[in-house]
């Protein structure tokens, strides 16, 4: 024992323990992937966080930039009966609640793409909305989003996907498959650490009009950190006053 006391850190039957005063951190769960990522989720003092090879992917004390995610891109279809939305990636599911709180439709459908069967296992379990996997409105597919929007040609509203510290690798053919699958008008939307004009690029050779907006990472917390909302979007909007009803 030195430096005034502190206690290095140690684990044991992962908890994780350090200095005197703070909180232990808890594994909960982990899963190696075959490509070798493991991602895990820990817990700290009530606070979530799931991490891929020890980077944070989610953290259920900064989610403001996923909420606002959701409410922009479900902005233009509000008044859609039938409304159908794509999250893509799950993460601790504060996206998937916020779009299933702006669309309280009876019909409406919320389709989560999470390749990693474990990461809906850990909402299910421990997250903050174990409510909604009782709604017959939620489904759960464990492929890619852009696997899933092969399938759905012009059927999607909108298409949500939250994004990590790293770079977002989307390629052409995925991008391409997103505006396929969305109808006219509709967005994707992606919440980034950062702005990347590699990903806006791909985006417009797909056929997307992209915007970037600015919002606050969390609303928690006394630093403001802020965290970019790319907007893809498929042609324009037609309001639903001005369609033909046939």
């Amino acid at each position: 024992m030195g430096n005034g006391g502190v206690k290095a850190c140690g684990m044991r039957r992962g908890v994780v323990y350090c200095a005197r005063n703070m909180k232990p951190l808890t594994k909960l769960g982990e899963k190696q992937m075959d490509d070798g990522s493991l991602w895990e989720l820990w817990e700290r003092d009530g606070v979530l966080t799931i991490q891929r090879d020890g980077m944070p992917c989610a953290n259920s004390f900064t989610y403001g930039s996923e909420e606002s995610l959701a409410e922009i891109a479900v902005s233009p279809i509000t008044r859609a009966g039938q409304p159908c939305i794509l999250i893509a990636g799950l993460g601790l599911g504060y996206g998937l609640a916020k779009v299933m709180q702006c669309l309280p439709k009876e019909k409406a459908r919320f389709i989560v793409a999470e390749p990693i069967a474990e990461i809906v296992e850990w909402n299910r379990r421990y997250g903050e909305h174990t409510a909604l996997w009782d709604d017959k409105r939620v489904s759960v597919e464990t492929v890619s989003a852009a696997q899933l929007c092969t399938k759905r040609t012009g059927s999607l509203h909108a298409i949500i996907m939250r994004h990590t510290h790293a770079r977002c690798e989307l390629k052409l053919n995925e991008a391409q498959a997103f505006f396929n699958a969305l109808k006219g008008g509709s967005l994707l939307a992606i919440s980034l650490s950062k702005s990347d004009k590699r990903l806006e690029s791909t985006l417009r050779k797909a056929g997307f009009e992209t915007s970037i907006t600015p919002v606050p990472a969390s609303s928690k917390g006394k630093q403001q950190r802020m965290h970019i909302l790319l907007l893809a979007r498929r042609g324009r909007f037609v309001p639903f006053a001005e369609r033909n009803p046939s």
